[in-house]
């Protein structure tokens, strides 16, 4: 995975049109490239056969599932919006910490300015710690 910081949203993992079909799919559950080509073409000019083969990559690369019924090939999420952030979240920390570590914790409490935020992570770290200690 490649994660660009500087990218909003989903296009810090994806690529614009494939956040931009992510997105598509994941508001209605399953879709054609029929579909998707013409909710995107709406907003701007773009060829059915760029939006075949890129929802066929994001098949290749396990984020959307292919089913072919009556010789329509239909595409679903293999797991949510939120399933997908969480594990990307996981991904990007954990890659930041093993290399990074003292700085990242840091930085992470640093930005916690919120004493809400900052509450949230000591129930998270408490819930954690408490999980930890069962057999």
């Amino acid at each position: 995975m490649v994660f660009r910081p500087n990218a909003k949203g989903l296009r810090k993992v994806f690529g614009e049109l494939e956040a931009e079909i992510m997105e598509a799919i994941w508001r209605r559950g399953r879709a054609t490239v029929q579909e998707v080509w013409q909710e995107l073409r709406r907003d701007r000019e773009i060829a059915y056969a760029t939006v075949k083969t890129v929802m066929g990559r994001l098949a290749d690369k396990g984020h959307l599932r292919r089913r072919t019924q009556e010789r329509a090939h239909t595409f679903e999420p293999t797991r949510t919006r939120e399933a997908f952030l969480r594990e990307v979240s996981e991904e990007v920390l954990a890659g930041l910490f093993a290399d990074f570590g003292e700085p990242v914790l840091a930085q992470l409490v640093a930005s916690g300015g919120d004493p809400a935020v900052l509450e949230r992570l000591q129930a998270l770290i408490a819930a954690r710690r408490g999980r930890g200690r069962r057999p």
